[in-house]
């Protein structure tokens, strides 16, 4: 089936949940994974590989991917696909193997991630800000039989006596994620590959950011990512045709499921940048006349604050999902007041559940600037204490979500798996509350919770009350360890020039946040926080600077 076009089907929203309409597909209960039992939608595509074929079908002259100034329409996308397959099979690769796509942002990564899925391997993105000791992790744990790289990239790739286990490496000349001489490694063919695979298939490994930890791979499977897909669709009135615009790295799940995933099920363009930077991504979402984002908090933050930022220039902008934190009241409110047609959606998801959790519906945005949404059709919410007890509604305690966007296992890694999945539930580590209504609330990651002397303080509200005030563009709230309290909490901030005066900004948060919640210690600086290669802060780095900071006022 197409991913139809729904031009006059909006989102509807029964019993604190997204629910989708009869006439467009129905839900039952099927049996997946071996032994779980989750809901799911009746009518849909059965393996992920179904939506470029869709496309290359229905709409083969539309234009599918665009990278600088070469583009490729639907027609040579599929083609593309195929030569990789082929290009696979014949060099050995087979059913399950696994192959690495080691591409920055350009037609090649999207080419490449496509046509490894179609030959029936397992696609592992791997993100061009690897070192080689993380590269050569990542193939090892996965046993990588292939690697699919570019010479851009080959200073940090690990030596062949490094991974054993790639026994083929093509490396592609791509300069600035064009396609450049991959047609000399992966020639030309005649005839289409053919299908292959069952729904329940791992088809792509993604590794998690590895934030607690040694980086885990998710196994995605078609199951997930075509749900990912409907309900994505479903949630914020997907139209067809979409112009979409990839910034943020596809070699991690919000850009590749987020946006190339809805793009692709839209039977759109994605319009790819090679790295990111605000000036550019400006001009871009003119000259391309975009129409579809997917950014972090932070981007749409930067966005505001940029000198060439014409609101009155961007009418074609019409939907603009964000996601990895809380996006601040302030900014919501700010980019609704100049881009009225923007809709602005939460999406909360994580590499686990292979994209939507939760989407918050865009009109009740305002009203509700600190809510995650509701859940999604098929998706299944516990809030549980540390006992694993489920707890009533409005309090707070960790989110297990189960459904068919959840993947079943972590490869290779038994330990991680029953630790973090119990009962097809994924335990995701955040703290959590649903008002009665439905619309839930993240209070903060388990691990982020600052404890001063017995107050439980959340930093994300801590974070979000500093986020509103005038020249502040980025914040962290991070916990020094202390002999009497236990934990005080050090709030480190980037701030526009000449807005860096401490004693403002403690009156000011004097007056948002109760005395308990108040830092005691601040960082100020004009360079930006340290992030990881998903857009997400990273506050290990962050917690050892505090602690140094800290101790040398002592």
């Amino acid at each position: 089936m197409m991913i139809e076009s729904r031009e006059s089907y909006a989102p509807r929203i029964e019993g604190g949940r997204f629910v989708v309409d009869p006439a467009i597909n129905t839900v039952k209960s099927e049996l997946h994974f071996g032994n779980q039992v989750v809901r799911c939608l009746a009518r849909r595509p059965q393996r992920f590989d179904e939506l470029l074929r869709i496309a290359s079908r229905e709409t083969p002259d539309r234009e599918a991917l665009k990278c600088q100034d070469e583009s490729l329409d639907y027609r040579a996308f599929g083609d593309w696909a195929d030569r990789i397959a082929h290009g696979l099979e014949n060099a050995g690769i087979g059913v399950g193997d696994r192959v690495g796509v080691f591409l920055g942002n350009g037609l090649p990564f999207l080419i490449a991630m496509m046509g490894v899925v179609r030959r029936g391997a397992i696609a592992v993105p791997l993100s061009a800000k690897m070192s080689a000791a993380e590269l050569a992790y990542v193939l090892n744990h996965c046993e990588a039989a292939a690697l699919i790289s570019e010479t851009d990239l080959q200073s940090r790739m690990p030596s062949a006596d490094e991974i054993p286990s790639v026994r083929k490496h093509w490396c592609v000349n791509s300069p600035e994620g064009r396609l450049g001489d991959l047609g000399e490694h992966f020639p030309g063919v005649k005839q289409p590959f053919p299908e292959t695979g069952e729904e329940d298939d791992t088809i792509l490994l993604f590794y998690t950011s590895g934030t607690t930890g040694r980086p885990k791979g998710a196994c995605i499977t078609n199951l997930n990512i075509v749900h990912s897909a409907l309900q994505y669709a479903y949630g914020i009135d997907l139209q067809t045709n979409q112009r979409g615009l990839l910034a943020i790295p596809g070699s991690h799940i919000s850009g590749f499921m987020a946006l190339f995933i809805n793009v692709l099920s839209s039977c759109g363009c994605t319009v790819i940048l090679r790295r990111y930077d605000t000036t550019t991504v400006l001009r871009t979402l003119l000259e391309e006349h975009i129409t579809f984002t997917v950014f972090v908090p932070a981007i749409y933050h930067l966005i505001l604050m940029h000198p060439d930022f014409r609101p009155d220039q961007m009418g074609e902008w019409r939907t603009g999902i964000y996601g990895g934190g809380i996006m601040a009241p302030a900014t919501v409110s700010r980019m609704s007041d100049l881009l009225p047609q923007l809709q602005l959606i939460n999406a909360y998801g994580a590499t686990e559940t292979s994209s939507p959790v939760s989407i918050m519906p865009a009109w009740a945005s305002r009203e509700r600037p600190a809510s995650i949404g509701l859940l999604v059709q098929c998706g299944e919410a516990l809030i549980m204490d540390e006992a694993g007890v489920e707890l009533p509604t409005g309090e707070i305690g960790e989110l297990w979500i189960r459904g068919p966007m959840v993947v079943p296992r972590y490869w290779n890694d038994p330990a991680q798996t029953v630790a973090n999945f119990k009962s097809g539930y994924w335990k995701t580590g955040d703290v959590v509350s649903m008002d009665a209504e439905g619309y839930l609330y993240i209070h903060d990651r388990k691990k982020d919770m600052i404890n001063r002397g017995g107050y439980k303080i959340f930093s994300a509200e801590v974070e979000n009350a500093a986020l509103s005030i005038k020249g502040v563009m980025e914040a962290a709230a991070v916990a020094v360890p202390d002999d009497v309290m236990g934990e005080r909490v050090c709030l480190c901030l980037r701030t526009e020039p000449g807005e860096d005066n401490e004693q403002h900004i403690r009156g000011e948060l004097a007056r948002l946040l109760a005395d308990y919640k108040r830092p005691e210690f601040y960082i100020i600086g004009t360079e930006p926080l340290p992030r990881n290669a998903n857009g997400k802060i990273t506050k290990a780095p962050l917690v050892e600077a505090a602690r140094q900071f800290v101790g040398q006022r002592q």
